[in-house]
């Protein structure tokens, strides 16, 4: 994903925490907020080291990315998310993972159901 889908500033996150509305299942937390000031949707990933090491933090990470660069046409531009993995994540094949975040993207009106 590039670097202009990105948020980095951790201010900017904070914003989204606290102004953004919120949807979860137990293996992740979405934050969505409306920015009209963005020419493409941003988003930022957060996985915890209680997801594991280092290698087993990426792999979430990359797997979020992927299904959200998926989706990249359909996502609305006119927002900013963050994505939150939780602890039972790792357990999850490729397969089932996409469709849990999906589903929760599909709850938020993230991507057309």
């Amino acid at each position: 994903m590039q670097k202009n889908y990105r948020i980095k500033k951790s201010s900017e996150i904070e914003q989204v925490m606290k102004n953004g509305r919120s949807k979860a299942n137990p293996y992740f937390i979405v934050y969505k907020y409306k920015k009209t000031d963005n020419e493409n949707f941003r988003i930022a990933i957060s996985v915890g080291k209680k997801i594991g090491n280092a290698v087993e933090r990426n792999k979430v990470k990359r797997y979020i990315r992927n299904v959200t660069t998926e989706h990249k046409q359909t996502i609305d531009s006119n927002y900013d998310y963050f994505v939150i993995a939780r602890k039972g994540v790792k357990e999850l094949d490729y397969v089932s993972f996409k469709e849990k975040l999906e589903q929760l993207y599909k709850k938020m009106d993230i991507i057309p159901k």
